[in-house]
């Protein structure tokens, strides 16, 4: 990329470090990654072992700078207490790297966690790329003191925001976590949380895959495999549409370590859904999406709550997911989750509180071809002509490549 003021000059030889709080990088950290890439950035990831062994089958040689080993639950307020400790071993990797470095890295900030790190390390280059809306999410953890601690969390969050160069937001109802944010600092884009075109998967292993469903009419679930996503209710809209589609199979693919498989095995075996429901994942992004290829429907059973309610049509990850993949949508009809649903005509709306009506749904969709195969066709149009990463960074590399030149000329780093 070249901008006529000496960018390349500036970026060559300079790294770019992504701090990670998993083992393996999300999509959108990914997707990040290729676009420090291609303006020139050698990039890593650092990452986080929270299981002390898992393999991260889609981690490369070369990616990864240093991995953090620590143990560490995912949906538990005994994270908090793991955090410091977490930050001393990051804290390391970077004092290292600052240095045997003989330019200032661009760090790229991940969660929450991070941003201490920000007040000790002035010299790098910061980048907050907030996949979530954090200081809300954290505020749980509290209990009933959550309403107290929250503007706390967001007033914290607001001062290590007024040192990066560059803050990447997630999509929100009414704008309202970006207003949150610009009040800090003016440089923030909404970047939405959408797939790669790159990550279409070869087609020998869609063949692959599907083959071993051959038979069966695939719903596809993604994701969290957690209650406020779905999960009971899909399989109880399982168990009522099986009665009508004996050859129906929901297939679960899990996308961490959400939830206890334990407690899921058996909420399938006590409904009698053992050979109608298939648990697996996690998988790569690539290997999980030939996994669904070849599914008819994919299912995004949002419930509705203060989380969801605030969440922008542009985060729906899931939904944007199925789209890659050609699959009808089933989808809540609260909130803009709703609206990229409606406004793409890829899917259908439903209650997804009540498993009759989304069994309704489902129902009727694998009944009628001509619809189900028009809403597949739509869905797969609106991935590749608006909802796909290479669309988006087309306009979000020159920004952040003129943030980031400002920057540099500016501190002479």
């Amino acid at each position: 990329m070249r901008t006529g003021n000496g960018l390349e000059a500036a970026f060559v030889g300079r790294r770019a470090i992504i701090l990670c709080v998993n083992l393996c990088p999300t999509p959108r950290q990914r997707n990040l990654r290729s676009l420090l890439q291609v303006l020139g950035f050698h990039t890593v990831y650092v990452t986080w072992d929270r299981t002390k062994g898992e393999p991260a089958p889609d981690v490369q040689d070369g990616e990864v700078l240093a991995t953090v080993h620590l143990a560490a639950p995912t949906e538990s307020t005994r994270l908090l207490f793991r955090i410091p400790r977490y930050l001393r071993a990051v804290a390391t990797i970077l004092r290292c790297e600052m240095r045997t470095g003989k330019i200032s890295p661009v760090i790229v900030a991940t969660h929450f966690s991070h941003l201490p790190l920000v007040v000790i390390f002035r010299r790098a280059l910061w980048i907050y790329d907030t996949a979530e809306y954090y200081a809300f999410s954290l505020s749980r953890y509290f209990g009933f003191l959550g309403s107290v601690i929250r503007p706390i969390l967001i007033y914290a969050e607001g001062l290590a925001v007024k040192r990066m160069y560059a803050v990447l937001a997630v999509d929100s109802k009414d704008q309202w976590f970006e207003k949150q944010l610009v009040r800090f600092n003016a440089a923030v884009r909404v970047v939405p949380n959408v797939p790669a075109r790159g990550d279409d998967p070869p087609a020998e292993l869609i063949t692959r895959y599907g083959h071993s469903d051959a038979g069966r009419r695939v719903i596809a679930y993604v994701g969290g495999i957690v209650e406020q996503k779905g999960l009971e209710v899909a399989l109880e809209a399982v168990a009522a549409l099986r009665s009508v589609a004996p050859d129906v199979l929901l297939l679960l693919i899990k996308s961490g370590q959400q939830g206890s498989e334990e407690r899921m095995q058996e909420m399938i075996r006590s409904r009698g859904l053992s050979e109608y429901v298939k648990l697996e994942g996690p998988l790569p992004y690539p290997q999980m999406l030939a996994r669904i290829w070849n599914a008819e429907i994919g299912v995004a059973l949002y419930q509705p709550n203060s989380w969801y309610e605030r969440v922008g049509a542009l985060n729906a990850r899931k939904i944007f997911t199925y789209m890659q993949a050609g699959l009808a949508v089933v989808a809540p009809e609260f909130g803009e989750i709703a609206r990229v649903v409606h406004e793409t005509d890829c899917g259908v709306l439903v209650d997804t509180e009540d498993p009759w009506r989304v069994a309704e749904a489902l129902s009727s969709l694998l009944a009628d071809a001509t619809t189900r195969v028009r809403l597949q066709a739509n869905a797969r149009r609106a991935f590749e002509q608006w909802y796909n990463w290479e669309s988006i960074s087309a306009e979000l590399a020159p920004w952040l490549a003129e943030r980031c030149e400002r920057t540099i000329l500016r501190k002479r780093l």
